[in-house]
């Protein structure tokens, strides 16, 4: 039986065990950005495909270039090779190229 006090580390029988978790098998949408200047049509066309507006998510500025702004208030630059993901609330990020190639398979149509 498993002792969960908190979400960092717990001591069971005076051992440190540190917590884990694996993700939960959800769908999420996702745009893989090659060219950030040739995608930004694209981009702009996926998002407002949700019903979503690309203008409250999404800015673009000569300092920092392509922006999302997340749930919580931040935003977080795009790169090329970056992968835009769209979460399961609806939620827009970026994610590196490698990371979600190590976090996602990609499902057929």
């Amino acid at each position: 039986m498993h002792e969960i006090f908190n979400y960092n580390v717990i001591l069971h029988e005076n051992k440190l065990q540190f917590m884990k978790a694996q993700k939960k098998p959800v769908i999420i949408n996702f745009f893989p950005v090659k060219d950030i200047s040739t995608d930004l049509t694209a981009i702009q066309k996926w998002v407002h495909g949700f019903g979503d507006k690309y203008e409250d998510i999404f800015q673009i500025n000569n300092e920092t270039g392509l922006t999302i702004k997340t749930l919580e208030g931040s935003s977080y630059s795009v790169t090329n090779d970056d992968v835009i993901i769209r979460g399961v609330k609806g939620e827009y990020y970026p994610c590196k190229k490698d990371i979600f190639d190590a976090t996602y398979d990609v499902l057929g149509e």
